[in-house]
């Protein structure tokens, strides 16, 4: 969308589907290679980062004010979802993105909004982040006019690949937890291939800072969660809504898959059509609140203000959608994998359910479970600043 006139609401409609059809475009290239290639080892996402890059889906949340395509959260988690279908690995790396990048949007100051958020549109960056909640800081020591982050991390692949990381760390004076910008090429940060880690995947890499210089410009924001406004805390739902998605987008995958690679004139057994009848309807349902998360999320974060019992009913709502994802998720996959071990054309259908489980076991669901029902009989608030 371009800056000026406030499109109607047929030309917000219409700039959607435009956005989910490109999307479309760029899983169809994506899921040709992943199957090519089922077995792939731990390397950077270079190649698909670039892809998602020629295509401006980079940018599609971006402000158009800072040179963005200006849409909203209702078409960035669809390109998720999408991508997720094709490749769980890119659709996570997309999501994170939208998640690492929305920082300097709901979270940071006209400041920081300036100086990365222009950069970032005009040479497409990829963002993505260094966060671990519950994990030993990571350090800020003040010097000079900025500071110097040290400490080590495991982290996702996409971090290797990405040209902009937003990283949580502690000051060492106050304890102050801070999000903080690190562009790829600084000096002080080496990144470690781990072939045997599970972030998110098999396939993650370990991350060194020492003694990192942050001028103080690049401080996104404070994670201190008394100082923290609604709107900030929009990054936590926004982090739920992306992997309820991602869930939904791989078992959506799935399914299709499994139709494509069925073999001819070999019609399914009772037990697997009815596993698969439960499973469309099940997904259908999921769906239609994946829809509604994301235009309530939308709708959100394009207010100038929100008040915490606002955010509290959003999260609420935001909150059930991983829950029912991610358990579904692992359901279809599996019962999927388990109805396609003997078709000739099975080779490969392994990394649905080996994606479902690795970034369904990064979602605190319990805990998701015990908010929304607090919530429900109590009113309780969930958690207001919550990166998990």
């Amino acid at each position: 969308m371009k800056a000026g006139r406030p499109p109607t609401p047929e030309q917000r409609e219409a700039e959607h589907h435009r956005w989910v059809t490109r999307a479309e475009r760029v899983a169809e290239l994506i899921d040709g290679h992943t199957r090519r290639t089922a077995d792939r080892g731990p390397a950077p996402p270079v190649a698909e980062a670039e892809l998602l890059r020629q295509h401006g889906l980079l940018t599609l949340l971006t402000p158009a004010a800072h040179g963005g395509a200006g849409l909203t959260w209702r078409t960035a988690l669809a390109a998720v979802r999408v991508l997720a279908g094709a490749d769980g690995r890119i659709g996570y790396l997309l999501g994170d993105h939208y998640v690492s990048n929305a920082s300097l949007w709901l979270a940071g100051g006209p400041r920081v909004q300036a100086l990365l958020g222009r950069p970032s549109a005009e040479r497409q960056w990829l963002w993505s982040d260094v966060v671990v909640p519950g994990a030993a800081p990571l350090t800020l020591t003040a010097d000079g006019d900025g500071y110097r982050l040290s400490g080590t991390r495991l982290a996702p692949i996409g971090v290797a690949a990405a040209d902009m990381t937003v990283v949580a760390a502690a000051h060492t004076d106050s304890a102050e937890p801070l999000l903080v910008g690190v562009p790829r090429e600084s000096k002080g940060v080496t990144f470690t291939p781990e072939p045997e880690s599970t972030v998110p995947r098999p396939d993650g890499v370990t991350v060194r800072y020492d003694r990192v210089w942050i001028p103080s410009e690049h401080v996104v924001c404070s994670l201190d969660p008394d100082t923290a406004t609604p709107r900030a805390s929009l990054l936590g739902l926004a982090i739920q809504a992306v992997s309820g998605h991602l869930c939904l987008g791989i078992a959506e995958g799935a399914m299709r898959y499994c139709r494509s690679g069925a073999p001819g004139g070999t019609p399914p057994g009772a037990r697997a059509l009815a596993g698969y009848g439960t499973w469309l309807a099940a997904l259908d349902a999921a769906g239609e609140l994946a829809k509604r998360v994301a235009e309530q999320l939308a709708d959100a974060a394009a207010r100038p203000t929100l008040t915490w019992p606002e955010r509290a009913e959003l999260a609420a709502r935001v909150s059930r959608l991983p829950i029912l994802a991610a358990d579904l998720a692992t359901e279809v996959t599996f019962g999927l994998y388990e109805t396609t071990s003997d078709w000739p054309s099975q080779q490969g259908f392994d990394r649905f359910w080996r994606d479902a489980r690795a970034y369904t076991a990064g979602i605190p669901l319990d805990k998701r479970r015990r908010e929304v029902a607090q919530h429900f009989l109590t009113g309780a608030e969930p958690a207001r600043t919550d990166l998990a």
